[in-house]
């Protein structure tokens, strides 16, 4: 029943994310990306290069959060270092009572 409830939570979160990411992606590309488009018609050779440089430089950036933030939702790390999520033995509590019972001396008559 756990499981299950963590699950849903982690597909939720990646499908947040996405959503929040796609809004990003829309939002650099009409205030961005195609007024650069519209300037690089215009602009000498030089120019140019810049504005393709910062194209370049904006579109790796949003690319390279995308990839870190898939890593960390995922959590890549637990399948090339298993050995820290093993299952723990579960604790066996004794009955503090019964224990007590145990150690009483019967009372003297």
């Amino acid at each position: 029943m756990n499981g299950e409830r963590h699950s849903g939570r982690s597909v939720w979160a990646f499908v947040g994310f996405l959503g929040l990411f796609c809004i990003l992606l829309v939002l650099v590309t009409k205030l961005y990306l195609l007024r650069a488009l519209a300037d690089f018609n215009g602009a000498d050779e030089r120019g140019r290069k810049i504005i393709g440089l910062h194209a370049l430089l904006v579109m790796s950036l949003l690319l390279v959060i995308l990839g870190l933030s898939l890593v960390l939702i995922f959590r890549v790390g637990r399948y090339f270092f298993p050995e820290r999520y093993v299952k723990r033995e579960k604790t066996n509590y004794t009955d503090a009572w019964a224990e007590a019972g145990k150690r009483m001396k019967p009372p003297e008559e």
